[in-house]
């Protein structure tokens, strides 16, 4: 809700199922436009690179400690603990 455009509740409450229909249409459509000229922005991309190199580290160490709460998990739940 917070992510709505101001009044857009209202309106949206007002719609008709055809008018609510037709919403979600475009709404995917713009959503298809964003991402297409996000792709497209090359400075974007760039940007996009250093910072997913820059956080690779961080990234590969939650992923382990991720992997280590799920297995922690399963043998707890193997042993009947949980």
């Amino acid at each position: 809700m917070k992510n709505l455009p101001t009044g857009w509740k209202d309106e949206a409450d007002a719609m008709t199922e055809t008018q609510l229909r037709a919403v979600i249409v475009e709404s995917s459509n713009n959503l298809k436009t964003v991402d297409e000229e996000m792709e497209q922005n090359d400075a974007l991309q760039r940007l996009k690179a250093k910072t997913k190199d820059a956080a690779s580290g961080y990234n590969d160490a939650k992923k382990a400690q991720k992997a280590k709460i799920a297995y922690a998990l399963h043998c707890l739940e193997a042993n009947g603990k949980i």
